[in-house]
């Protein structure tokens, strides 16, 4: 049995969702703090001396298990005090560790399946049936060697176990790896609680070497990439006003480069790599006017050019020149449809000029219109990718084949994000989150928490229907992403086997509610019913729906529409069924205001919040507090337009009056909110958050040297 919740003096602990509960006061803990508290709580005399700590929570690292005992002691004895609880929480005993003084119990357990097949007692096999068990191997060992094969059958994909193992553990989140040539070094983004991300590189032949910072100053930094050299590391900088620079660190005299100004950036996406043939050219992703497209620089010229051609709306990130150089792949993502694609392009020149023929080289498909392609790379000696994707809603790592077979199927835990294969080890190295996410009902009088919506799956993106008093939202409780309706007392699953849902838009006078669905990369708009859960497609004139919302009066859906690489905001008639423009190439996401004819709106990559007047076609920028990547958290709600700020310290909730005025209605800590979709409104006063439960990553490794 694994406990899920405890009661720990006046406070309640819930170890799923990592939430310390103390009437109606909340703390989010780390991952790592909430594993040491249950430490404390399953320990004899809730005892935990600190080599214990160190060997449980840290996996043995010494010396991050050090300081991160002794912080972690402190952030619990934060937490309770921050909850009101004034009793002294633990004692310290010298040269040992700490006691927790706080009486607790056990509440509750959630059961777990132990799938291995153990003997029952008094089942022995016979020593007389032995020469029958080896006559009957010996008889199927020949079947199978003279049994004519079926042409037809499937190849079956290895799945060779590969021993995994932790590289790092420290407090927060290791992302964007890049380990170097020699296989010696590894460069990361490291962040941890409120502090920036900045880059670090951690020698990986010495076990206790710390890690060491290269990047300083007062902006994000991330995706760091090796030359060909190992002398020079690229990476790229974050303002606050979200503006984006590739710079170089040229390692042997410590002194830094700006390359670009122009670069496109969003978290977890991997966006500049450098070339496998020189020392001197990298390749970017660039931020266009209505697209993102990969461009090649030169230090020796200090120019660049363009080498991929992406359509409107259109992201290319994640660039990787193969063993050729004249080819490179890359992850192209299509805004308009949610899809992503993992691509090859040939004949891509990137050390000379490309003309308008090269525009036009063929693209090859590995992997295509999948929801998630996360990152990858390239095994340059057997011409190969490790690709980390979604497929049918598991996150899958895998090893494909130039030509896009599914080579081998590489068993992991956790969530696997970004990827670096070491070709001089031949090891491939991943971020792997501690991730989940949850829904919260949260009022905004007083940020108290009336429902949650939890599960061990991904339960996001919440909205509430008015009528029927229920709770939609997206969840991969059943591998595809899939549209549940929870009333309160459970959840059902709504478009089950129809395909990967998109987030659901409710109807606010009547059951309905509308859904994108993919299938067969076929993406289909759904009205469907709330109660019955009876769909009917919705003829969108083969324009591709996305981004959905409602008008008050419940008679019209709104979203944006791509048709032939050109996008725009449209509204679709229930009633008449008539489908009209309402806004031509501007908009991401556009929902009804303070009348039927003003809009508020999004635009693609952008940061910010629009008003659109449609009787002037009047377009204003309200604010431009909204990022990019929150494009549809944002709603309007008697006279207000409500939407998610984001600073270094924390997630906001603000509004905005129809004059203009601006306050603050909630405050949680950074990086607490999920991003795209992770505000809506409810009732009574109250809103939907999709939460992060854990905000922390660790580094692990697959030695595949003998595949």
């Amino acid at each position: 049995m694994t406990l899920a919740q405890y009661q720990i003096g006046p406070c309640t602990l819930d170890t799923n969702l990592l939430l310390l509960s103390c009437n109606e006061l909340q703390q989010k803990l780390p991952a790592k703090v909430c594993e040491l508290l249950q430490l404390f709580l399953t320990s004899e005399e809730n005892i935990v001396s600190r080599a214990d700590a160190i060997e449980q929570i840290w996996a043995g690292n010494q010396g991050v298990g050090e300081k991160g005992f002794t912080n972690s002691v402190w952030v619990i004895r934060k937490a309770f005090k921050d909850l009101g609880v004034e009793d002294e929480v633990f004692l310290t005993l010298p040269k040992v560790g700490y006691q927790l003084l706080l009486s607790n119990q056990a509440l509750n357990s959630v059961a777990t399946i132990n799938t291995e097949t153990k003997p029952q007692a008094g089942r022995q096999a016979k020593p007389w049936l032995w020469p029958g068990v080896v006559v009957l191997l010996i008889m199927v060992i020949v079947a199978q060697a003279f049994w004519p094969k079926d042409p037809q059958a499937p190849v079956k994909v290895q799945t060779n176990t590969v021993k995994q193992s932790k590289v790092t553990n420290y407090e927060g989140v290791e992302e964007h790896i890049a380990v170097s040539h020699s296989g010696q070094y590894l460069a990361m983004q490291w962040r941890a609680g409120e502090q920036l991300g900045k880059i670090y590189i951690q020698d990986l032949t010495q076990q206790q070497a710390p890690l060491n910072q290269i990047t300083l100053g007062e902006h994000e930094e991330a995706s760091p990439a090796w030359s060909l050299s190992d002398s020079k590391l690229a990476y790229v900088r974050i303002d606050d006003a979200g503006s984006c620079e590739v710079r170089v660190r040229h390692l042997q005299n410590n002194t830094d480069t700006l390359v670009a100004s122009d670069c496109f950036y969003l978290p977890f996406k991997r966006v500049l790599t450098w070339s496998s043939h020189d020392d001197d050219t990298l390749i970017y992703a660039k931020q266009l006017a209505d697209r993102v497209a990969l461009f090649a620089y030169s230090e020796l010229t200090g120019q660049s050019q363009q080498v991929s051609f992406p359509a409107e709306n259109e992201v290319d990130f994640a660039p990787h020149e193969l063993a050729s150089q004249n080819r490179f792949a890359f992850i192209r993502e299509k805004s308009a449809s949610m899809q992503m694609s993992l691509l090859v392009q040939n004949g891509a020149k990137v050390k000379t000029p490309i003309t308008d023929d090269e525009k036009q080289q063929s693209l090859t498909p590995l992997i295509q219109n999948r929801v998630t392609i996360v990152d990858f790379d390239y095994d340059v000696s057997e011409q190969v990718f490790y690709v980390n994707y979604l497929d049918g809603g598991e996150l899958l790592l895998s090893k494909i084949g130039l030509d896009g077979e599914l080579l081998q199927s590489i068993p992991h835990s956790g969530m696997p994000s970004n990827l670096s294969f070491d070709q001089a080890k031949q090891t491939l190295f991943s971020s792997q989150h501690i991730s989940k996410e949850y829904i919260a009902q949260v009022k905004l009088a007083d940020k108290q928490t009336i429902n949650t919506i939890s599960s061990s799956s991904r339960d996001m993106y919440a909205r509430f229907s008015k009528q029927t008093q229920d709770v939609l939202f997206l969840s991969n409780r059943a591998q595809l992403w899939a549209v549940w309706k929870n009333n309160g007392a459970s959840s059902i699953n709504l478009t089950k086997d129809m395909g990967n849902a998109g987030v659901p838009s409710v109807s606010p006078t009547s059951s309905q509610f509308a859904v994108s669905i993919n299938k067969d990369n076929d993406q289909t708009l759904y009205l469907g019913d709330i109660n019955s859960a009876i769909f009917t497609p919705v003829d969108t004139q083969g324009v591709t729906a996305e981004n959905l919302s409602w008008s008050s009066d419940g008679n019209t859906l709104y979203f944006k529409g791509t048709k032939a690489g050109e996008n725009a905001i449209y509204a679709y008639n229930i009633a008449t069924k008539q489908q009209t423009v309402v806004l031509e190439g501007e908009g991401n996401y556009a929902l009804e205001g303070e009348a039927p004819h003003i809009l508020y709106l999004s635009k693609f990559n952008q940061n910010g919040i629009w008003r659109f007047d449609r009787n002037t076609s009047q377009l204003t920028r309200i604010t431009d507090a909204l990022t990019k990547y929150d494009f549809g958290s944002f709603f309007y709600q008697d006279g207000y337009v409500y939407f998610v700020m984001r600073t270094n310290e924390h997630d906001k909730i603000e509004r905005i009056s129809l004059s203009g005025e601006q306050q603050t209605v909630l405050s949680f800590s950074a990086n607490t909110i999920r991003k795209f979709y992770g505000l809506s409104p409810a009732d009574g006063g109250s809103i939907l958050l999709t939460l992060k439960v854990a905000n922390e990553a660790d580094v692990m490794k697959y030695p595949l040297a003998n595949d």
